[in-house]
C-alpha cells in the first residue's frame, strides 16, 4: 500500500471532507444540546462521532484512491517528461510504478517512439556528416573550380581549385557575395543571366589578369522555382588554347617553309622553259639554284619525319651505355669540310675521364650534327668552333661553343620552339629550317638528360647537354655548367 502523500492538495481534500463531514452530522443530529445533561451529550455525540468517523474513512478512502490512480501518476509522469527531456532517456523507476495505468503505457508508448525518431534522426546525421565529408574530399581533389551560390548570389562553398584557378586571396569565400569575391564582369553577367531565364546557356571562356590563364566558365541552376541558385564550374584550358595556337602556328610554318622552296623551284623552272635553258651562261646557274632549293626541301622533309618519328617513338627507344666521346669525335670529322670552306676552325677540347653515357645512338648523332651545324651555319668566317666533353659526377656533358653572332638575351628561352629563328632572313640564307634546335630539346628530354644555352649577342653561343653517366641509373639534379680548364 503506497502512503498517501500529503501536499497542497492532500490539503484541501482534508479541508473538503471535515466540511462535507461536520455538514452530514449537522443535518442529522441538529445542533449539540443546549442542557447540561451527560444522557443528553452522549445521546448526541456518539452517533456524530460514528457517522462522521465513518464518513470520513469512506472520504479518505476515496481520496487516497484519487491519489493513488490520478495524481500520482500525472506527477510521475510530469517528473518522468522532465527528465525525458533533460537526461534523452525514459526513467527505469516509472515503468515499474505506473506501467498498470493507461496514462503510464501511453507515455511509454510515446517515449519509446521519441526515443526512436532520435536514434533514427542521429543516425540520419550521421550519414549526412559521412556524405558531407565525401563531397568535400571530392570537392578538394577536383580539377575543376567549383562555387556554388543561392538566389540572392551569395556564396555557399567554394573549393581549393576554384579559389586557385580565380587568383583570390581569401580561402573562406562562405557568406561573402560573388561580386565581391569574383570580379570578372562576364563570369557575374552569366550567373545574373542563368538564375533569371530558363535555359542551358553556353559555356564563355575568360583569362584571368593577373595570372593570364584562360578558364572555362559553365553555370548550372539549381531545381527549383524560382531557381534556389546556381553552381559554378571552372576549368582552365590555358595549356590546351597554347597547344592549339602552336599547332595552328606549326601548320602556318610548315606550310610557309615548303612553299618557299617550291616557289624557287617553279620559278627557275619557268624561266629555264621560258628561253634561259638555251642560254648556256645561265642554265647552269638555274639548274644550280632548283637543285639548292629541292636539297632544302628534302631536309625540312627529313627534318619534320625525324621529329614525328621520335615523338611517335619516344617510350620505346631504348637507352644503352654509348660513348659520348666517340659519337661526338665523328660528327666533328664528319663537319670539317665544311667548316673549312667557311673558314671556320672547329676543334676538340676531349677529357681523358670515361664518357660513357646512356642514349639511343642514332638519337645521339643527331644530336651532335644539329648542334654542329646550327654552330657553323651561325658562326661568320673566321670563327672558332670549339666541341668538349667531361665527366661530371654522374652526369657526361658535352658542349658545343662558337663565337658567331650569338642570341638575344629576350629570345633565348624560344630558341628550341619548333621554327622559331632569330633572324629569319639570316636563317633562310643559310638554309636552317628551323626545327634542328627543337630536335635537340626533344631527344635530351627522352634520354632522361637536359640541355641549356648560355649565350651572349654578337659574342657568341654555348650549347650544353648532360647525359645520365651509363653507371648511375639517377644522377643528381642539373648544377650549372662549369667545364674544365
Amino acid at each position: 500500500m503506497r502512503r498517501f502523500r500529503f501536499s497542497w492538495r492532500g490539503s484541501a481534500v482534508v479541508t473538503l471532507i471535515t466540511f462535507l463531514s461536520a455538514a452530514t452530522v449537522a443535518g442529522l443530529f441538529g445542533s449539540p444540546p443546549t442542557s447540561p445533561s451527560l444522557k443528553d451529550w452522549t445521546d448526541w455525540a456518539v452517533p456524530s462521532l460514528v457517522v462522521f468517523a465513518s464518513i470520513n474513512a469512506v472520504a479518505f478512502g476515496i481520496a487516497h484512491v484519487i491519489q493513488t490512480r490520478m495524481i500520482t501518476p500525472l506527477d510521475r509522469t510530469v517528473l518522468a517528461i522532465n527528465q525525458f527531456c533533460t537526461e534523452g532517456a525514459m526513467p527505469i523507476s516509472l515503468r515499474g510504478e505506473i506501467g498498470a495505468t493507461r496514462l503510464d503505457s501511453a507515455f511509454q508508448q510515446m517515449s519509446q517512439r521519441v526515443v526512436d525518431r532520435i536514434t533514427a534522426l542521429q543516425r540520419f546525421g550521421a550519414t549526412l556528416d559521412q556524405k558531407k565529408q565525401q563531397l568535400g574530399i571530392i570537392l578538394e581533389a577536383m580539377v575543376e573550380g567549383v562555387i556554388a551560390i543561392d538566389d540572392q548570389e551569395m556564396i555557399l562553398l567554394a573549393n581549393t581549385a576554384a579559389i586557385r584557378l580565380l587568383d583570390l586571396k581569401s580561402s573562406d569565400l562562405t557568406g561573402r557575395p560573388l561580386w565581391e569575391s569574383v570580379r570578372l564582369p562576364k563570369v557575374q553577367d552569366l550567373v545574373r543571366r542563368t538564375l533569371s531565364e530558363v535555359g542551358e546557356l553556353p559555356r564563355i571562356e575568360i583569362e584571368v589578369p593577373r595570372t593570364r590563364s584562360v578558364l572555362a566558365v559553365v553555370v548550372s541552376r539549381l531545381p527549383g522555382d524560382p531557381s534556389t541558385g546556381a553552381v559554378i564550374v571552372l576549368h582552365d584550358v590555358t595549356n590546351l588554347r597554347r597547344l592549339e595556337n602552336m599547332r595552328s602556328e606549326f601548320v602556318s610554318n610548315v606550310s610557309h617553309e615548303l612553299k618557299t622552296p617550291l616557289a624557287a623551284i617553279t620559278a627557275y623552272a619557268e624561266i629555264l622553259l621560258d628561253g634561259a635553258l638555251e642560254d648556256p651562261e645561265c642554265n647552269r646557274r638555274f639548274i644550280g639554284r632548283i637543285e639548292e632549293q629541292a636539297d632544302r626541301l628534302h631536309v625540312l622533309i627529313s627534318e619534320l619525319l625525324e621529329l614525328a618519328r621520335m615523338e611517335s617513338e619516344e617510350h620505346s627507344l631504348e637507352l644503352v651505355p654509348i660513348d659520348v666521346g666517340a659519337v661526338l669525335t665523328a660528327s666533328v670529322h664528319a663537319h670539317q669540310d665544311v667548316a673549312k670552306s667557311r673558314q671556320l676552325k672547329l676543334s676538340i677540347a676531349a677529357s681523358t675521364d670515361v664518357s660513357w653515357g646512356l642514349a639511343d645512338l642514332d638519337g645521339l648523332r643527331t644530336i651532335a650534327n644539329n648542334l654542329l651545324a646550327n654552330a657553323i651555319n651561325y658562326t661568320p668566317a673566321g670563327g672558332q668552333i670549339d666541341v668538349r666533353w667531361y665527366r661530371d659526377g654522374g652526369w657526361i656533358a658535352f658542349e658545343v661553343e662558337d663565337n658567331g653572332i650569338g642570341i638575344a638575351k629576350e629570345n633565348q628561352a624560344r630558341v628550341f620552339e619548333r621554327f622559331f629563328r632569330e633572324d629569319k632572313a639570316r636563317s633562310r640564307e643559310v638554309g636552317g629550317t628551323g626545327l634542328g634546335l627543337s630536335i635537340v630539346k626533344h631527344l635530351c628530354q627522352v634520354f632522361g638528360g637536359q640541355v641549356k644555352l648560355l649565350s651572349q649577342l654578337g659574342k657568341g653561343s654555348t650549347f650544353s647537354i648532360r647525359l645520365r653517366a651509363a653507371e648511375s641509373m639517377h644522377a643528381p639534379e642539373f648544377p650549372s655548367i662549369t667545364p674544365p680548364h
